[in-house]
């Protein structure tokens, strides 16, 4: 199981001032940014503590005379030099711990040795903490840290809090500040007072109750590789082979990292996901990509892409597995929170994966991949139909394009082809199978869970559906989840009526009956209900903890969902953020939890409100089912029991 907190910690906020001397108004140039803009051709300068403005004197720009014309009539960027009031900068750069004087031009030492400040880090993080989190340990007098270099803003996601990252020298050691980081800036140069110390994922030491925050200098290029010129912060552990077996010393330092997503991601903390990731140095599922959600599904992160970490914090945390004694494994997870942060991106190319009419006049075609809305310069030409039907206009939603059409024939048989000059988030180009067949639009049918099987024998789960209101099944989606869902099922096309019941096969090896409930008797095909129609879903079962299952139409709306939960095992950290998309899809009741919102921690809480589902042995001859006449949106509705698939519950 994995040791890790999911209470946030205290998060401080701090004031950022701009240090001078005592009774000073300035100690160098940067403490006369509070000047303002200074006039054309000036720039303000530090002169015996106080801020003066000083004529520039630079050289004229290459060709930018008369004849050029760009300072009267074109205003162009050829003109944004002195008489903008930018200002001007060393040549060569100036070094990770130097400043430029934009008056003399010239390079200057700035804040401490980093050797001092190295080791006032390492004695930060040999304070041990005494308080579990996220209680704070308090440190007095408070540890102080000068001239160290921000090198990385963590913004709060899920569980994890906000922060940034500190570091004197590329080797380290480096350490995690869990405090609002205002309008700090990667570069910054800062000093400050560590008054507490608080864990984070259960084992990592963070600086918190911060005082004396003050930036030192500013844009020094801590992104910069540590083997550049200028050199910076960043060292390439592509290669590295001790970061598994070193992860304290490499925690929290800024790196580059460059390989191949290796196998399925999975959860890594609320709103987080995490990929293995193969390097030249390691091939192991301990070494983990670890990014946002919503970043990974932005590109379409998935196995077998290659990618580059360009410059992240790694972050760790431990799994232990059961045994006497225990067994704890570090899992070190370079990390990446912004799109710049990845680049080098190349993944599988993106395919046409269905397409269907959801409404007269409009087609969903769904890709393998995430669609770049930029791509779509030229709908008509690069969505093409048979039959006569013209797109006119698309919009773009993840992987789904939804294609404006003319009218359609409903029933009538279509099929869409994509053109190569749509691509993915990163680039990759439509490949073949880049068509798919549709019908034209027709009434979709409505269904309700009625029964489950979720710990079903080598993963071959059972849900039970019933027809609400008659239509095509065609498009309709089985999930694991409403938050990050897997899906189980796409149904395939057979036109229903209101009370027939469905049976999803999960991992099933009969095709879809779509002409009757009996297109594959029972008597031949085991496992099928003649009573029912038997849908073929996917290879994926049901994780059996606490989950979720939904059913959404062709167009994405929750139809039903119902969350389970089990009192066995650790819920997923997601758990509570399904039970809240029910209760706002108003699919789930109660509406809230005491008026807040269905947490681990709310009364009651989510797993609370939640049908319970624990305990359901793996044959087929027990199930969660519904004991309720009405469905009233609540756990009442459901009880563990013997099973009744192909009939109507209770």
């Amino acid at each position: 199981m994995l040791k890790r907190s999911w209470l946030p910690a205290l998060v401080t906020t701090v004031f950022i001032t701009v240090g001078t001397g005592c009774g000073d108004e300035c100690v160098d140039q940067f403490d006369c940014r509070d000047k303002g803009t200074p006039p054309a051709g000036q720039t303000f300068a530090c002169v015996e503590n106080k801020c003066e403005l000083r004529t520039l004197n630079l050289p004229p720009e290459e060709d930018a005379g008369t004849d050029a014309g760009t300072e009267t009539d074109a205003g162009t960027e050829t003109d944004a030099g002195t008489d903008g009031g930018t200002t001007p900068t060393c040549t060569p750069a100036c070094t990770l711990t130097q400043v430029c004087n934009t008056t003399t031009l010239t390079c200057e030492d700035s804040g401490p040795a980093v050797t001092a400040t190295s080791a006032q880090i390492a004695a930060f993080l040999a304070v041990a903490p005494t308080a579990p989190a996220p209680t704070p340990t308090p440190i007095d007098p408070p540890l102080p840290i000068n001239g160290a270099f921000v090198t990385y803003i963590k913004p709060a996601v899920g569980a994890d809090v906000a922060g940034f990252f500190l570091q004197a020298e590329a080797a380290g050691p480096a350490m995690f500040v869990a405090s609002d980081p205002g309008t700090l800036k990667v570069g910054d140069r800062v000093n400050l007072n560590a008054g507490g110390t608080v864990l984070q994922s259960g084992i990592n030491k963070s600086a918190t109750t911060i005082t004396g925050l003050t930036v030192v200098s500013q844009n020094h290029p801590v992104r910069n590789l540590s083997t550049a010129t200028p050199a910076g912060l960043v060292v390439d552990q592509s290669s590295a082979t001790d970061l598994l077996t070193k992860p304290d010393t490499y925690f929290a330092t800024l790196a580059r990292m460059t390989g191949t997503l290796n196998g399925g991601s999975g959860p890594s903390g609320g709103g987080h996901v995490a990929f293995t990731l193969k390097t030249a140095g390691i091939n192991n599922a301990n070494l983990k990509l670890r990014v946002p959600d919503t970043l990974a599904a932005e590109l379409g992160l998935a196995d077998t892409c290659a990618v580059t970490l360009d410059a992240g914090p790694i972050w760790k945390f431990t799994t232990t597995t059961t045994g006497t004694p225990p067994t704890q494994t570090s899992v070190v997870q370079p990390s990446a929170y912004y799109r710049a942060d990845l680049t080098g991106i190349t993944c599988p190319a993106p395919t046409l994966a269905s397409a269907f009419a959801t409404s007269l006049t409009q087609v969903k075609v769904s890709f393998s991949r995430p669609v770049d809305a930029a791509s779509l310069t030229a709908v008509p030409t690069q969505f093409t139909f048979s039959n006569g039907l013209q797109a006119q206009s698309a919009t773009v939603s993840g992987k789904d394009v939804l294609v404006t059409t003319s009218d359609q024939t409903a029933g009538a048989a279509y099929t869409v082809t994509v053109a190569t000059s749509v691509k993915d988030t990163v680039g990759g180009a439509v490949v073949s199978p880049n068509s798919a067949a549709f019908k034209g639009f027709r009434t979709a049918a409505v269904l309700r869970i009625t029964e489950v099987q979720p710990n079903a024998a080598a993963s071959k789960d059972l849900v039970e559906l019933q027809v609400v209101s008659a239509g095509t099944t065609d498009g309709l989606v089985l999930q694991q989840d409403a938050v990050s869902p897997t899906t189980l099922a796409v149904l395939p096309d057979a036109s229903v009526a209101a009370g027939d019941i469905i049976v999803v096969h999960l991992g099933g090896a009969v095709e879809s009956e779509t002409t009757a409930k009996d297109q594959f008797p029972a008597a031949s095909n085991a496992g099928n209900y003649d009573t029912a129609w038997d849908f073929k879903g996917g290879a994926t079962g049901i994780t059996y903890s606490s989950r979720s299952i939904v059913v959404r139409s062709a167009t994405n709306e929750i139809q039903d969902g119902v969350p389970f939960f089990s009192t066995s095992g650790t819920p997923p950290g997601a758990f509570p953020s399904n039970v809240q998309a029910f209760q706002a899809a108003g699919q789930w009741l109660p509406a809230d939890c005491g008026g807040a919102l269905c947490t681990t921690t709310s009364t009651p809480t989510a797993a609370q409100v939640a049908a319970d589902w624990t305990s359901i042995p793996v044959a087929i001859t027990s199930s969660v089912r519904r004991v309720s006449a009405t469905d009233t949106n609540t756990k009442d509705d459901w009880a563990v029991g013997a099973s009744s698939f192909g009939v109507a519950n209770p």
